[in-house]
């Protein structure tokens, strides 16, 4: 019964070649929560594309221009599904939670479901109380609020 041992060497071979921290960041294959600092440099590297959310459709293509947000030095800005969006926030000092502060929207009037859409988005993304990340997505958290999941876009111009 040759079987046997080989299992076992090749058992203890995967367990040795395993990660004991669990999957590296950036590889799709688990959530990964940071630091503030690490979390900032990773917020403000790229821009973020919401691409789903468990509330209205989310805005794209033929049904509205994508919500895509820039993070910078304290400030979020981006489009909001009608409006232009602007807010500030701040990380920390607990790793992976964040404090999104004061969501406003410029007042141009669209299709009463962007509107909609718009409104609720503001107040969910207003809401969020946590960051994390997943491979090239970004996950903004809040109790009782579905999860918003962007994903990254490279920076215009960089």
């Amino acid at each position: 019964m040759r079987i046997i041992p080989v299992l076992a060497v090749l058992t203890i071979t995967l367990a040795a070649c395993s990660s004991p921290g669990g999957p590296a960041e950036g590889t799709g294959a688990g959530p990964v929560v940071l630091s503030a600092a690490e979390a900032g440099k990773r917020l403000t590297a790229n821009r973020w594309e919401l691409i789903y959310w468990e509330g209205p459709p989310v805005p794209h293509g033929d049904n509205g221009e994508p919500v895509i947000l820039t993070f910078a030095e304290g400030r979020v800005s981006g489009h909001a599904g009608c409006n232009r969006m602007m807010a500030g926030y701040e990380l920390g000092p607990e790793a992976g939670s964040i404090a999104i502060k004061g969501p406003a929207t410029t007042r141009m009037t669209c299709a009463e479901g962007r509107m909609k859409f718009e409104a609720a988005f503001t107040k969910a993304f207003g809401a969020a109380n946590a960051v994390r990340f997943e491979g090239d997505h970004l996950y903004l958290d809040s109790p009782g609020v579905p999860s918003l999941k962007f994903h990254l876009r490279e920076l215009q111009g960089g």
